[in-house]
């Protein structure tokens, strides 16, 4: 049988030779995952066309728990009865027991069932994942559709796909201080997302240039903060409470865990315009217009600024109930704390050696707060500069300090790969500069497909004498190889290193279109590398899926959901 293109590529699948014929899926399952069925008619409907009715009885919806109207969707246009065409049942099941890897998808000739592994005595991390799990068995599903439309109905092969993640975090970072991010637009990135089982959105909400996030304890900020001069079309907008509540959902049935990061004490110029009494020399403040690093931050030596950002931090997480937030603390210079009298006395006072340990302070007390709120806290890997003790756990940005990861790990924290070179998707993908106008120009280029897809996170846990290569540890197996770095080991059987993320900065990306430019295809190479680990397929076979079925001739899965997807790749840059 000849290949078909998913991405990721399933780890294990067994054919059979007779098809499942479809014309419409009659959905059900466990009342745990109703949010992922609805999710599922949701996208089937969009993709493939208008509902017809095939509900269940009376008894099935007591039985599932699904009382929301019809369960059954069309996979065509048009006005045929259900008689007409092959109706088959979906169901996704709890397994009750833990399976080998995640789910187990199986279709016959007469039905589709999706088994997802799980205990019956679960802590809501478990259940989490249960629905995570049952989200990506449904993207499986859908991509499986997409490629057998078979003129009226569609011809999926038979068979049994028993597939599961090399990694727990397969993340997306989007910039919507720099330029905002319409609502409309968020949902269909998270949309595709879940498609390619991306399943962390990090959402970046505050930076210089805007303060994005609605909060009724302190509207000033979003009424100043959310404004900014200049004349870029996307420069000015901000998310209501009624936004944020209706995307963090609409990621949630999707298996996507939304993380806010509300960036401090540095890249502050947003909230200071609103707040000048926070910053060390009192202002005024607008906010900022040009890109790059504000000397004004935070003024650590006022007592009122930790309350206050506390104060914050308690209705950012009654916004966002998902157990991850991530607390900024980048590129936070200490020019303006070195002048302050308060910050001097405050420094003294808390007996500390270095300025960035003022960081490191602030850090540390923002990091137990949230912790006693029950939260998991992330920070970029600034984190780990100052001297003074602190919990927060880390995302490590800065490529060119490739043993924050390894410091990260050796020190208890909790890791996510996301180095500048190459999972920042602002910097460009081809050397075309009509093609691809950004950053990063470099021959070849900064952040090409083909180096995302090669690039191995691996390494950043490797001893700094061993190339990464074919030592690379393949996630959850742990094998073992020549000069394999031991603490990497423990790290990844304990769970320590949690995954990978793509960052999108928006400094230079100033619409919809742009900005899925600078995502797509890249994100599915990150998609693939954070499922299949050291076990992906080479780059070749990549690229043969990715353009058969999702780029290629206008009739791929990007092409089919009008995504203005990058249509070149290039090579990776030598010695990467």
């Amino acid at each position: 049988m000849k290949k078909i293109p998913l991405i990721p590529y399933p780890k294990q699948w067994v054919f059979h030779e007779e098809p499942l014929v479809v014309g419409v899926l009659r959905l059900r399952g466990d009342p745990c995952f109703l949010g992922v069925l609805r999710a599922l008619q949701e996208e089937i409907r969009v993709a493939f066309g208008e509902a017809v009715l095939a509900p269940l009885s009376r008894e099935e919806e007591i039985a599932y728990g699904q009382r929301q109207g019809p369960d059954a969707v069309s996979l065509f246009g048009g006005n045929f009865q259900a008689s007409q065409v092959p109706v088959v049942p979906l169901e996704i099941r709890k397994a009750g027991t833990s399976l080998s890897e995640g789910y187990r998808l199986e279709i016959s000739p007469e039905k589709i069932v999706i088994t997802v592994s799980g205990s019956v005595e679960q802590s809501p991390s478990e259940v989490n994942r249960e629905k995570e799990l049952a989200a990506a068995a449904c993207a499986t599903v859908i991509q499986l559709l997409h490629f057998g439309w078979d003129g009226w109905r569609f011809k999926i092969p038979c068979g049994v796909i028993t597939d599961g993640p090399s990694l727990e975090w397969r993340g997306l970072m989007i910039d919507t201080a720099r330029h905002f991010v319409p609502p409309s637009e968020l949902k269909k990135i998270l949309s595709l997302a879940w498609l390619y089982k991306i399943n962390r959105f990090h959402w970046h909400l505050t930076d210089d240039q805007g303060w994005r996030l609605e909060l009724v304890q302190f509207p000033e900020l979003t009424e100043i903060g959310s404004q900014r001069n200049g004349g870029d079309p996307m420069r000015n907008g901000l998310y209501t409470q009624e936004d944020i509540r209706e995307i963090v959902a609409y990621a949630a049935d999707r298996g996507i865990t939304v993380i806010p990061e509300i960036d401090l004490p540095g890249h502050a110029q947003a909230l200071l315009a609103s707040h000048p009494e926070f910053s060390c020399t009192g202002g005024p403040f607008t906010v900022r217009t040009e890109w790059g690093i504000a000397e004004d931050v935070l003024c650590m030596g006022n007592p009122d600024v930790l309350p206050f950002v506390k104060q914050i931090w308690d209705e950012v997480c009654e916004l966002f109930p998902g157990p991850y937030v991530h607390i900024g603390g980048d590129e936070c210079p200490t020019d303006r704390w070195e002048a302050c009298p308060r910050c001097r006395s405050k420094k003294e006072s808390l007996g500390l050696e270095h300025w960035v340990d003022l960081h490191g302070y602030f850090i540390r007390e923002i990091t137990d707060y949230l912790t006693q709120k029950g939260k998991t806290v992330f920070g970029w890997d600034e984190v780990l500069d100052s001297t003074l003790p602190n919990g927060c756990n880390v995302v490590h940005w800065r490529a060119w300090l490739d043993e924050q990861s390894k410091r990260a790990l050796a020190q208890g924290r909790e890791l996510v790969i996301s180095p500048s070179f190459p999972y920042y998707f602002d910097f460009v993908q081809t050397q075309n500069r009509r093609q691809s106008p950004g950053i990063g120009y470099r021959s070849p280029a900064a952040a090409s497909l083909q180096y995302v897809y090669e690039f191995d996170p691996f390494r950043l846990l490797m001893p700094s004498n061993q190339e990464a290569g074919d030592a690379s540890p393949a996630p959850m197996t742990l094998r073992k190889s020549p000069g394999f770095d031991t603490e990497g080991a423990v790290a990844l059987a304990a769970g320590r290193f949690r995954g990978i993320q793509a960052n999108v900065w928006t400094e230079f990306i100033r619409d919809p279109r742009r900005l899925e430019y600078m995502m797509f295809p890249r994100l599915l190479a990150i998609a693939e590398t954070g499922w299949n680990g050291a076990g992906r397929s080479p780059y070749g076979d990549f690229v043969e899926r990715l353009t058969v079925g999702h780029t290629g001739n206008g009739r791929g899965i990007l092409s089919q959901r009008a995504v203005n997807y990058c249509p070149r790749y290039e090579g990776s840059p030598e010695g990467s």
